[in-house]
Protein backbone atom coordinates (compact mmCIF):
# COMPACT_ATOMS: atom_id res chain seq x y z
CA UNK A 1 0.00 0.00 0.00
CA UNK A 2 1.26 3.11 -1.02
CA UNK A 3 2.04 5.49 2.49
CA UNK A 4 -0.84 7.65 2.81
CA UNK A 5 -0.03 11.29 4.24
CA UNK A 6 -1.06 11.00 7.91
CA UNK A 7 -3.94 13.56 7.87
CA UNK A 8 -5.75 11.32 5.38
CA UNK A 9 -5.21 8.48 7.53
CA UNK A 10 -7.48 10.02 10.35
CA UNK A 11 -11.16 11.12 10.15
CA UNK A 12 -12.34 14.06 10.33
CA UNK A 13 -13.56 15.92 13.58
CA UNK A 14 -17.02 15.89 12.75
CA UNK A 15 -17.07 12.44 11.60
CA UNK A 16 -15.62 11.48 15.02
CA UNK A 17 -18.42 13.73 16.57
CA UNK A 18 -20.64 12.10 15.09
CA UNK A 19 -20.44 8.24 16.47
CA UNK A 20 -22.74 8.75 19.15
CA UNK A 21 -25.53 10.02 17.22
CA UNK A 22 -24.59 7.18 15.22
CA UNK A 23 -25.13 4.50 17.66
CA UNK A 24 -28.11 6.50 19.58
CA UNK A 25 -29.88 6.08 16.27
CA UNK A 26 -29.12 2.42 15.92
CA UNK A 27 -27.38 3.23 12.96
CA UNK A 28 -25.60 -0.71 11.49
CA UNK A 29 -24.89 -0.45 7.92
CA UNK A 30 -23.48 2.84 6.12
CA UNK A 31 -22.40 4.02 2.77
CA UNK A 32 -19.02 5.95 2.69
CA UNK A 33 -20.11 7.94 -0.81
CA UNK A 34 -16.78 8.96 -2.40
CA UNK A 35 -14.97 6.85 0.10
CA UNK A 36 -11.39 7.93 -1.49
CA UNK A 37 -8.81 5.35 0.17
CA UNK A 38 -10.96 4.49 3.10
CA UNK A 39 -10.35 6.11 6.09
CA UNK A 40 -13.84 6.74 7.34
CA UNK A 41 -14.66 3.60 6.19
CA UNK A 42 -12.03 1.89 8.49
CA UNK A 43 -12.99 4.33 11.57
CA UNK A 44 -16.48 3.40 11.04
CA UNK A 45 -15.55 -0.39 10.60
CA UNK A 46 -13.72 -0.31 13.95
CA UNK A 47 -16.40 1.46 15.73
CA UNK A 48 -18.64 -1.96 14.92
CA UNK A 49 -20.55 -0.75 11.88
CA UNK A 50 -21.01 -2.24 8.54
CA UNK A 51 -19.59 0.12 5.89
CA UNK A 52 -19.31 -0.05 1.76
CA UNK A 53 -17.62 2.67 0.68
CA UNK A 54 -18.12 3.88 -2.87
CA UNK A 55 -15.37 5.59 -5.32
CA UNK A 56 -15.45 6.47 -8.84
CA UNK A 57 -11.42 5.70 -8.63
CA UNK A 58 -10.36 2.49 -8.91
CA UNK A 59 -6.49 3.10 -7.59
CA UNK A 60 -8.32 4.86 -4.27
CA UNK A 61 -10.01 1.39 -4.26
CA UNK A 62 -7.18 -0.54 -4.01
CA UNK A 63 -5.29 1.29 -1.70
CA UNK A 64 -8.68 1.21 0.51
CA UNK A 65 -8.73 -2.59 -0.29
CA UNK A 66 -4.98 -3.23 1.01
CA UNK A 67 -5.51 -0.70 3.86
CA UNK A 68 -8.80 -3.31 4.86
CA UNK A 69 -6.67 -6.16 4.56
CA UNK A 70 -4.19 -5.11 6.48
CA UNK A 71 -6.41 -4.23 9.31
CA UNK A 72 -7.98 -7.52 9.04
CA UNK A 73 -11.11 -5.91 8.94
CA UNK A 74 -14.09 -8.46 7.81
CA UNK A 75 -16.84 -5.79 7.72
CA UNK A 76 -16.08 -3.30 5.38
CA UNK A 77 -16.70 -3.71 1.05
CA UNK A 78 -15.55 -1.47 -1.77
CA UNK A 79 -17.89 -0.53 -4.79
CA UNK A 80 -16.73 1.63 -8.23
CA UNK A 81 -19.27 3.88 -8.81
CA UNK A 82 -20.59 6.99 -8.93
CA UNK A 83 -22.65 9.21 -6.70
CA UNK A 84 -25.04 10.04 -9.40
CA UNK A 85 -25.77 6.55 -10.01
CA UNK A 86 -24.88 4.70 -6.58
CA UNK A 87 -24.76 0.76 -7.08
CA UNK A 88 -27.56 -0.34 -4.88
CA UNK A 89 -31.04 -1.21 -4.59
CA UNK A 90 -33.57 0.93 -3.42
CA UNK A 91 -33.86 1.48 0.86
CA UNK A 92 -30.66 -0.23 1.27
CA UNK A 93 -28.84 1.80 3.95
CA UNK A 94 -29.31 3.34 7.82
CA UNK A 95 -27.11 6.42 6.86
CA UNK A 96 -25.10 7.53 4.14
CA UNK A 97 -21.56 9.76 4.86
CA UNK A 98 -20.04 11.42 2.24
CA UNK A 99 -17.07 13.60 3.27
CA UNK A 100 -16.22 16.85 1.15
CA UNK A 101 -17.51 14.92 -2.12
CA UNK A 102 -21.10 16.49 -3.19
CA UNK A 103 -20.55 20.24 -3.84
CA UNK A 104 -17.52 19.00 -6.37
CA UNK A 105 -20.44 18.75 -9.40
CA UNK A 106 -22.38 20.87 -11.20
CA UNK A 107 -25.73 21.80 -9.87
CA UNK A 108 -27.73 19.39 -11.87
CA UNK A 109 -25.66 16.97 -10.76
CA UNK A 110 -25.58 17.30 -7.22
CA UNK A 111 -29.29 17.52 -7.16
CA UNK A 112 -29.11 13.81 -9.06
CA UNK A 113 -26.55 12.66 -6.38
CA UNK A 114 -29.10 13.82 -3.93
CA UNK A 115 -32.02 11.82 -5.28
CA UNK A 116 -29.64 9.14 -5.06
CA UNK A 117 -28.63 9.18 -1.59
CA UNK A 118 -32.54 9.55 -0.99
CA UNK A 119 -33.20 6.05 -2.71
CA UNK A 120 -31.01 4.13 -0.80
CA UNK A 121 -31.49 5.23 2.85
CA UNK A 122 -34.27 3.18 4.30
CA UNK A 123 -36.93 5.41 6.10
CA UNK A 124 -35.69 7.25 8.86
CA UNK A 125 -32.48 7.06 7.26
CA UNK A 126 -29.36 9.50 7.96
CA UNK A 127 -27.54 11.48 4.98
CA UNK A 128 -24.32 12.89 7.10
CA UNK A 129 -22.20 15.28 4.87
CA UNK A 130 -20.55 18.37 4.30
CA UNK A 131 -20.87 21.51 1.81
CA UNK A 132 -18.79 24.37 0.72
CA UNK A 133 -20.46 27.96 1.19
CA UNK A 134 -20.27 31.00 0.11
CA UNK A 135 -18.06 32.21 3.06
CA UNK A 136 -15.17 29.46 1.24
CA UNK A 137 -12.21 32.34 -0.01
CA UNK A 138 -11.97 30.53 -2.93
CA UNK A 139 -15.89 31.47 -3.79
CA UNK A 140 -15.63 33.53 -7.30
CA UNK A 141 -12.12 32.28 -8.10
CA UNK A 142 -11.40 30.40 -11.44
CA UNK A 143 -13.79 30.13 -14.02
CA UNK A 144 -17.36 30.34 -13.69
CA UNK A 145 -19.22 27.86 -15.40
CA UNK A 146 -22.72 28.60 -14.10
CA UNK A 147 -23.98 30.02 -11.05
CA UNK A 148 -22.43 29.58 -7.56
CA UNK A 149 -19.96 27.17 -9.52
CA UNK A 150 -16.15 27.43 -10.36
CA UNK A 151 -13.65 25.43 -11.79
CA UNK A 152 -10.58 25.72 -9.65
CA UNK A 153 -7.01 25.09 -9.82
CA UNK A 154 -6.03 22.51 -7.14
CA UNK A 155 -2.92 20.84 -5.75
CA UNK A 156 -3.12 17.83 -3.64
CA UNK A 157 0.09 15.07 -3.07
CA UNK A 158 1.92 17.27 -5.44
CA UNK A 159 -0.31 16.97 -8.57
CA UNK A 160 -2.05 19.62 -9.98
CA UNK A 161 -6.05 19.93 -11.53
CA UNK A 162 -9.02 21.34 -12.30
CA UNK A 163 -11.58 20.70 -10.11
CA UNK A 164 -15.25 21.62 -10.03
CA UNK A 165 -16.34 23.53 -6.87
CA UNK A 166 -20.39 24.18 -5.92
CA UNK A 167 -20.55 26.93 -3.18
CA UNK A 168 -24.00 26.90 -1.34
CA UNK A 169 -25.82 29.74 0.73
CA UNK A 170 -28.33 28.05 3.41
CA UNK A 171 -31.19 28.91 1.60
CA UNK A 172 -29.83 26.57 -1.35
CA UNK A 173 -28.56 23.79 0.84
CA UNK A 174 -32.04 23.77 2.50
CA UNK A 175 -33.77 23.82 -0.96
CA UNK A 176 -31.65 20.68 -2.04
CA UNK A 177 -32.48 18.58 1.28
CA UNK A 178 -36.48 19.64 0.81
CA UNK A 179 -37.19 16.35 -0.03
CA UNK A 180 -35.94 14.81 3.69
CA UNK A 181 -38.67 14.91 6.76
CA UNK A 182 -35.81 17.34 8.55
CA UNK A 183 -32.38 18.75 7.66
CA UNK A 184 -29.77 20.49 10.12
CA UNK A 185 -27.86 23.06 8.68
CA UNK A 186 -24.82 24.22 10.51
CA UNK A 187 -21.63 25.80 10.42
CA UNK A 188 -19.12 23.41 10.46
CA UNK A 189 -17.03 24.06 13.80
CA UNK A 190 -13.43 23.32 12.47
CA UNK A 191 -14.54 24.88 8.85
CA UNK A 192 -16.71 27.33 8.75
CA UNK A 193 -16.33 27.87 5.47
CA UNK A 194 -18.37 24.98 5.17
CA UNK A 195 -22.04 23.86 5.87
CA UNK A 196 -22.43 20.60 8.46
CA UNK A 197 -25.45 18.81 7.69
CA UNK A 198 -27.87 16.30 8.98
CA UNK A 199 -30.91 15.18 7.35
CA UNK A 200 -33.47 12.78 7.88
CA UNK A 201 -35.07 11.12 5.44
Amino acid sequence: MRRLPRRLKKPVPFMTEMLPFFKRNKIKNVLDLGCGTGRHCIYLAKNGFDVVGVDVSGSALRMASAWVRKERLRNVAFMRGTMVNIPFDNIHFDAVISVSVIHHALKKDIEKTIDEIYRVLKRNGILFTNLASVKDPRYGSGEEVEDGTFRILEAFEEKHFEELHHFFTKQEATKLLGRFTQAKIERLKEKPSYWKITAHK
